[in-house]
């Protein structure tokens, strides 16, 4: 393990501040500069957090003092900020979804590849003791083979919004956003890439998901119903059903009051709890990057488990009709 990282954070939006704000509670991580689209920005965001701002994305890359730098631009940028990182020598944490499409992916990890730098999607909920614990359940066969997984990730937000969540151009929607989410959960329980993707939903006229929801099919014979959007209030929950018990996971995403309940035929179901601050969600990632950068990728998010999210993604709008205008086409 690293005993310290030096961070640098691209962009200085809301997720931006979740991740310096992790970083306070790191036991590795430490924030030392920060870049923006204009020293106002930087500066705005460092008299803050701490660091050395930056009005440019080139100038914290050109900083010797950073190691790793966390992206938090919006997903239609994720591709080229990701080449420049690794370009730089620099180790990359990247927002989700990693890019727009699986050929964007591609694309990216070989230039990371190429340059030998540390590469993990930030997905955050991977890090937390809770979707370890949910994952060796499932490895140690505790509820059987896998058979149904259900899952939820959506909150409301206004039509008005002017996030670029809100704009199809761009990536925007539910299913790349959230809902990325449930797909990379669906495929981490059955432990299989599914072979058949089905997505449907309500669309609005700017070419996002408002409220969709979809079905994933696996080799196994196992299925995944998700449901997602950025204007439908959702439980926000998981389930995953086997063929001799099943489990419950109240909070799988931010973790931060739920139970996990493992129920199993003819024995007392298990109650577990695992709660986590958000400042002690983002400092585990912070720390798993730590974990293993001599490793050049971190075992609960690797750069295999990335490109399957990016083409399960790629194959459910596909099934839809759904694109985006600014994606990389091959």
């Amino acid at each position: 393990m690293s005993e310290r990282v030096r961070w640098g954070i691209m962009a200085t939006g809301g997720i931006a501040r979740q991740f310096a704000n992790g970083l306070k509670e790191s036991k590795t991580g430490e924030l030392v500069a920060v870049g923006s689209r204009s020293d106002e920005g930087a500066k705005k965001f460092t008299d803050q957090f701490g660091g050395k701002p930056y009005g440019s994305y080139e100038d914290l890359l050109g900083d010797p003092n950073v190691d790793a730098v966390y992206i938090a631009t919006p997903h239609h940028l994720h591709m080229q900020n990701t080449i420049d990182c690794a370009r730089a020598g620099k180790a990359i944490l990247c927002e989700k979804p990693f890019t727009l499409n699986a050929l964007e992916a591609e694309t990216a990890l070989k230039v990371v590849e190429e340059m030998g730098v540390f590469f993990m999607e930030a997905f955050m909920y991977r890090c937390a003791p809770q979707t370890i614990e949910i994952k060796k359940m499932l490895r140690d066969g505790e509820i059987g083979q896998v058979l149904q997984v259900n899952s939820e990730f959506g909150f409301q937000a206004g039509k008005d919004w002017t996030n670029f969540r809100a704009d199809g151009a761009l990536g925007g929607g539910g299913l790349m956003d959230v809902g990325s989410y449930c797909v990379s959960f669906s495929r981490l329980a059955v432990g299989e890439e599914p072979n058949m993707h089905s997505f449907s939903g309500l669309f609005s006229d700017k070419g996002y998901d408002e409220s969709s929801a979809g079905l994933l099919g696996f080799p196994s014979g196992a299925v995944a119903h998700f449901g997602t959007g950025i204007h439908v209030s959702l439980r926000n929950d998981a389930r995953v059903y086997g063929e001799t018990g099943r489990l419950f996971v109240d909070e799988p995403w931010k973790c931060s009051s739920g139970k996990l309940r493992l129920e199993r035929h003819g024995k007392d179901p298990i109650e577990q709890e695992f709660v986590l601050t958000n400042n002690q969600l983002y400092a585990l990632e912070a720390d798993a990057v730590a974990a293993f950068i001599a490793e050049k990728e971190c075992p609960h998010m690797t750069k295999a488990d990335t490109l399957g999210n990016m083409r399960t993604l790629d194959a459910l709008r596909a099934s839809a009709g759904f694109t985006f205008a600014n994606e990389l086409k091959s």
